[in-house]
């Protein structure tokens, strides 16, 4: 009787912790916006490591933007475009909600884009010239296709129970900085000989930074 209580308790037991080790969740979906939107999904390795895998998006443009430069009135059209696949490790190093994330981000696009003209005509001595005459300078600046990043991660990558919330601080960093194209139409055509100067001025923008608020759900 000893022996057949003593299989009972041991087979609970086993069938608990077998229960407890199927509730145990290893996977989440989540999707995000900050530094634009994104979708992603997360895998649990164990109390203290998770990879996440994750697509973004931030696209933007404006127009007709006032901007004034030495008294004189531009406008400005800019537009952002950035697309980019991430894998990212993180790691928990108290098994807590508070995590550092490594990885690289791969970058189908990462472009700015500017275009200055004028808004009004300019007058050089007595001659009139219009916005068009004046003519339009374009910049352009891109970083490298795969960048690598680190940011503070706070909340689970796999929540514990079900649904949860995180933010995440980061930054990629490009060593090189952004590649920047000057070119220029009109009058001011020979602007863009100053593209040397221009690719000197940002040489140091190495970092792109990078905020996430994100929602996920495990199971």
């Amino acid at each position: 009787m000893k022996k057949t209580l003593i299989l009972l308790i041991c087979l609970c037991t086993s069938l608990s912790a077998f229960s407890q080790e199927e509730k145990e969740r290893k996977h989440a979906l989540a999707i995000g916006a900050g530094s634009g939107l994104n979708v992603g999904y997360s895998y649990k390795l164990n109390d203290y490591f998770s990879l996440t895998a994750k697509y973004g998006a931030l696209k933007y443009k404006q127009e007709d933007f006032d901007y004034e430069i030495d008294g004189e009135d531009l406008l400005v059209d800019g537009e952002f475009d950035f697309t980019h696949g991430d894998l990212m490790l993180n790691i928990a190093p108290f098994g807590s909600g508070f995590r550092f994330v490594v990885g690289a981000g791969y970058f189908m696009t990462s472009a700015i884009d500017v275009d200055m003209t004028f808004s009004e005509s300019v007058f050089i001595g007595d001659v009139e010239f219009t916005s068009d005459d004046v003519g339009h300078i374009l910049i352009n600046a891109e970083w490298d296709q795969i960048l690598p990043y680190f940011g503070l991660g706070f909340g689970r990558a796999v929540p514990k129970t079900g649904f949860g919330f995180g933010l995440e601080l980061g930054t990629y960093y490009d060593a090189d900085g952004p590649t920047m194209t000057l070119d220029a139409t009109g009058l001011i055509e020979d602007t863009k000989n100053q593209q040397e100067l221009l690719q000197e001025s940002f040489k140091e923008n190495k970092f792109i930074p990078y905020v996430n608020l994100r929602f996920a759900f495990s199971f």
